[in-house]
This record gives C-alpha cells, structure tokens and sequence, in this order.
C-alpha cells in the first residue's frame, strides 16, 4: 500500500470504531495547525457540507464550540443548541452536541465533536467516555502526521517514530479503563460493557497502526546486521510487562515487538490485576513480566493475588543484581513460580527471550484451573 493509501484506512478504522463503539451518526475530527491556530477539517460525517468546510479557529469567541475547546483544551457539553451562545449550526435540526480535545502528550492537536438532533442527548456518562475514547483517536491521528513525516525520512526511522509515539500512549488508555471499569464491576453491566469495547477498540487500533509500521520497513530495506532473527514460538503472543520505570516498559515494546509478541503494560501490582481481569479467559497474557519490588505491592504478592485469577500464573519475575525484598522469588518458587523464571537486571536480549519461551513452554502444557 502506499502512503496515502494507509492513511486513509486508518481514517476509515477511527471511523468505524467511532461508529460501533459510541454509536454517533454526526461525527467532526478536526487537527490543529500549530503554527497558524486554523482548526483543519479531517473528517465529517453527517454534517453540513458549509459546516465541515467552515473555517475555525483556536479561539475562545467567534469560532463555536470547536474553537473554544481547541484553545481552553476543556471538554464542552452542550445540552441545548437553541439556547447555548456558542454553539455554530453543524447540520440541520441538531438540538445538542459534545466536544472534546484532542489531547497527546498534553497537547491539543485537535477537537472530536459529535451531535444529536435530541435535546440533551448526551450525559456526563458520555462525555467520560468521549475523552477516553480520544486518547485513542489522538494517537491514531497523530501517526497520520508521522506517516506523511516519512516521505522526506526512511522508513526505519518513521516506522521507529511510530513505536515510540503509539506504544506507551495506548497502554495508558487501556490502564485508564481498566481502572474505570473496576468501579463499576457488579453494578453497571452497561457501562462495563462500554469500557470493555473501549479495550478491545484500543487494542484493534492499536495492530492497525503496528502492522502499517512493519510494513513501512520492507527487508529490503534493512541491512544485514539489523535483520532480526526468527522466534517463531513469540509471534502473536500476549505479553505484560508490570514495572514502574518507564524506561523499562518502553524498552519491552521495542525489543520484543520486533519478534511479533503484543506487549502491554502496567505500573503497579494493582493496575496489572484489573489488566488480567479486564483480558477475561478469551484473551489471557502468555506471559506476564514482574518487578520483584513494586509502589503497592511485592512481585510475590502480585504471583498470590494472579493466582486467584489464572492457574497456572505464566509470570517472570525481574530483579537487580539478585536484590530480593522480603524473598519474593523464594516464595513465590515455593507457590508454584515456573522453573528459570526469574531474570536478573541487567540481562541480555537473548536472555529475556529464552526465559519467556521457557516460560510458556511449561504453562501452556498445564491445564488450567
């Protein structure tokens, strides 16, 4: 595919998970041009066609709702067209709107509006979700731009501009709603369900993106020396990676993405449990990387309360020069932690490979519980 070709499929997929997800008909993505404050249409659908082409700006007065969050970087609700001063007509009969940031790195770089020909259609329940959701869209769009950036780059250095940019930011979305998700387990089936889309649209999006990196890189293209070797018992394997150095996780996508493993990651022993309990048994982490001395909880502690939620648990614990607080890996060998299962810190690439086939060799021969 070529380059355009590429980013319009990934339009078409922000589209469409927009659409089955939240289920709006009136949907505006609009990016920020930094230099002159113009906010550039990108997508519009159901709207007007003077509306889509309506020239806006980051501004607080004069350029509707879309201008004012582009500049205040605050969501809008607006519960009744007809009587809200900044609202600017996006189709006929629309009655109520929601418009959120589009927010990377702390930056605006655009706006996500939808509309509704209900008054009061929207709800702050809806407005959390929006904004989740265009976590998720900013990254997206944000590799558009990385996209176009490698026509006047190679594509080794695009395709590594794209990791950087992609992995950690959607671990964060796919950690906020796991966190979300946990409050309202047992009595809000409604929005768990909503949450549970969000994860899985995230993670769709999210191979989207990693699949038009990889073939940004032809082997061609790459010399000998970086050519990769072939772990054919890695691909596609699901891999969580729970450490408070972000160092350390970014480190895991890059290394063990190269050998088709779907890496994710967590901070805390807390937030990798709701990531296990958020996969459900339909999509279960081969292989789960754990500090043995994390901010709430010991790599022991995380191995107990794991194997409440999945039997056997195919972890790995890590630790600096044989560091070992309270005999974690002691007592976690002691619970059932699978033979070789511990690295030591620093360890080789080859090393961390070895230790996670060996990994999954012995857990995926134990029938689970």
């Amino acid at each position: 595919m070529e380059i355009d070709e590429r980013i319009d499929l990934l339009k078409s997929n922000i589209l469409h998970y927009t659409k089955d997800l939240l289920n709006f008909d009136v949907v505006e993505i609009r990016l920020l041009d930094e230099k002159t404050g113009e906010l550039m249409p990108l997508l519009a659908v159901g709207m007007e066609p003077e509306a889509a082409a309506r020239p806006l700006m980051a501004q607080p007065h004069n350029h509707g709702v879309t201008g004012f969050v582009a500049f205040t970087g605050k969501s809008y609700l607006c519960e009744d067209t007809t009587q809200d001063p900044l609202y600017l007509r996006g189709f006929e009969g629309a009655k109520s709107s929601l418009t959120v940031p589009l927010v990377l790195h702390d930056q605006v770089i655009g706006t996500f509006n939808v509309e509704s020909p209900e008054p009061r259609a929207f709800t702050e329940s809806d407005l959390q979700f929006l904004e989740i959701f265009s976590r998720d869209v900013a990254v997206a769009l944000n590799t558009l731009e990385l996209l176009v950036a490698q026509k006047a780059n190679t594509a080794q250095e695009s395709a590594e501009a794209i990791h950087s940019a992609v992995a950690l930011p959607i671990d964060e979305i796919l950690n906020d709603a796991v966190n979300v998700m946990e409050r309202y387990i047992g009595h809000a089936p409604q929005v768990v369900e909503r949450l549970q889309h969000i994860l899985r649209n995230a993670r769709d999006i999210k191979q989207v993106i990693q699949k038009v990196g990889q073939k940004m890189t032809p082997a061609k293209a790459v010399p000998d020396s970086a050519r990769i070797e072939s772990r054919p018992k890695l691909a596609n394997r699901r891999v969580l990676v729970v450490d408070a150095d972000e160092r350390v996780r970014n480190d895991a996508h890059a290394l063990m993405e190269r050998y088709g493993c779907v890496v994710e990651t967590a901070h805390a022993g807390g937030e990798a449990i709701y990531m296990v309990r958020g996969c459900g048994p339909s999509l279960p982490y081969d292989v789960i990387l754990v500090d043995v001395r994390l901010s709430d909880m010991s790599g022991y502690d995380l191995f107990m309360r794991l194997h409440e939620l999945m039997d056997p648990v195919p972890m790995v614990l890590m630790t600096g020069f044989g560091y070992d607080p309270g005999h974690s890996i002691v007592k976690a060998r002691q619970a059932g932690l699978a033979a070789n299962a511990v690295l030591y810190k620093p360890f080789r690439l080859d090393q961390l490979l070895q230790t996670i086939e060996n990994v999954m060799d012995v857990t995926s021969n134990v029938p689970q519980a």
